[in-house]
Parts: C-alpha cells; sequence; structure tokens
C-alpha cells in the first residue's frame, strides 16, 4: 500500500490554514513530517489527525 503526502500549501488550501501556522504546528511537534530540501512533507494519517485536532466539539452535550 503507497502513502499519500501532501504539501504544506495543499493543506493549506484544503483547510484554509496559514503556512506560517502550519510549521508552528510542525515546530511545536503538533504535526509530524517528513522534511525533502525545503519542503515538508505531511502524510495522509498525519493530516487526519490535525483535522481531528482542528474539529470543534459542542461544550458537554
Amino acid at each position: 500500500m503507497k502513502e499519500r503526502f501532501l504539501t504544506l500549501k495543499e493543506i493549506n488550501e484544503y483547510t484554509h490554514t496559514s503556512v506560517i501556522y502550519l510549521k508552528s504546528l510542525i515546530k511545536d511537534g503538533t504535526i509530524k513530517t517528513t522534511k525533502i530540501s525545503k519542503d515538508y512533507l505531511v502524510s495522509e494519517y498525519e493530516y487526519y489527525k490535525f483535522l481531528e485536532l482542528m474539529e470543534v466539539k459542542p461544550n458537554g452535550k
């Protein structure tokens, strides 16, 4: 099974999250990446974990 990777620009386009914010999440370890040259690649699994982190949850209801 091939694993799919996304660039920060792709994640930015899908989620409307700034690349600077994504880089800060990488720096603090929230998103794990592979760095190739100057580019960061995020596995599809890490991308879905990030989406779950962004999910808005109702307050106790």
